[in-house]
């Protein structure tokens, strides 16, 4: 008989208090776990079934094994299933997790933990975010992550993103500082594998990001977007093949050097309207030593006279050496 999955108390849609240790007594059947408020510390393993947005509260902390498999069913977009339809800004249209107290999802090399669509077929944004609001001291170690919305994303949440695989999402990763939450949305971001997403990393409003050593390509539209940021570390990554490598809009403390950024499709790093500040971008590698061409694949004062300029001297003439993923 599998052990007890989940301890805690579980608010559902009714507002009726069920009180549940809930055990599976049949061996490889799915912990099906319907729209709901989980209230006390819970443990998830092997297989898991979300149908509905699932909240963890503030005093709770949700902790997944390695190995484990958790997937959410396509719901009504802004339908009965969602825990918070009329808020539109902190929530998604489909089934969120959504962190108020913690997530501890450490998985290992060989034992991944898996977040993605129970649909057989399965498309991008079947599911909404594991969605941090207000929340501190969150780990996703060795995650698989696919099919969501914004697979994480943090509102005013502190998270450690650290060996993950993100691929076939709308944005892998997305956080922002709210003004109403105590917490400041601060990610670390390192190690990772972010691939084949609508886009990579996006840096909100007033957040704080450190992005090292992750292999970020074949985004469609971005690798990494600072968009009204407060400020950012972005060094030793590989950033390639992505519509675009890196934008920046209202964002001025961007600091990138150490990585390799090349080939992107249309520009390697571009600022948009509004980004009236000048950006330094020294020793970084830029597929060439041919100053024509690095420039050739900038967007900045140069194109638009609007834009400030970015300064690319110093330039690496060799690939950065240790910079993306060791595996």
């Amino acid at each position: 008989m599998r052990r007890a999955l989940t301890k805690g108390i579980l608010f559902p849609s009714l507002g009726m208090a069920l009180f549940f240790w809930l055990i599976s007594p049949v061996l490889g059947k799915p912990l099906v776990i319907e729209k709901g408020v989980v209230q006390g510390d819970t443990i998830w393993e092997k297989e898991v079934v979300i149908r509905g947005d699932v909240e963890i509260a503030r005093c709770a902390t949700l902790t997944i094994m390695p190995g484990t498999v958790v997937k959410f069913v396509k719901i009504e977009a802004n339908g009965p299933d969602n825990l918070y339809v009329e808020d539109k800004m902190q929530h998604f249209p489909r089934a969120e997790l959504i962190i108020r107290g913690k997530i501890l999802a450490q998985g290992t090399k060989d034992k991944m933990i898996l977040f993605t669509s129970a649909e057989q077929s399965p498309h991008v944004a079947d599911w909404g975010a594991i969605n941090l609001l207000d929340s501190k001291n969150n780990i996703l170690e060795y995650c698989e992550i696919s099919y969501g919305h914004t697979s994480v994303h943090g509102h005013g949440g502190q998270v450690a993103v650290v060996n993950c695989y993100l691929h076939d999402n709308g944005v892998s990763i997305g956080h922002k500082t709210v003004k109403e939450f105590e917490t400041k949305g601060t990610m670390t971001i390192l190690y990772n594998r972010v691939t084949g997403n609508g886009g990579g990393v996006l840096c909100g409003k007033d957040s704080i990001t450190m992005i090292s050593h992750n292999q970020i390509s074949d985004n469609n539209f971005f690798g990494i977007y600072g968009k009204n940021a407060l400020s950012a570390y972005v060094r030793y990554n590989n950033i390639a093949h992505n519509g675009k490598g890196i934008i920046l809009w209202i964002t001025q403390g961007f600091r990138i050097s150490e990585n390799n950024i090349a080939d992107n499709k249309k520009y390697n790093i571009a600022l948009m309207e509004g980004q009236t500040w000048d950006l330094g971008v020294h020793h970084n590698w830029w597929g060439t030593t041919d100053e024509k061409k690095i420039k050739g694949l900038m967007w900045d004062r140069d194109e638009d006279e609007t834009l400030g300029r970015i300064d690319f001297s110093g330039f690496a003439v060799s690939p950065i050496e240790g910079a993306g993923i060791p595996w």
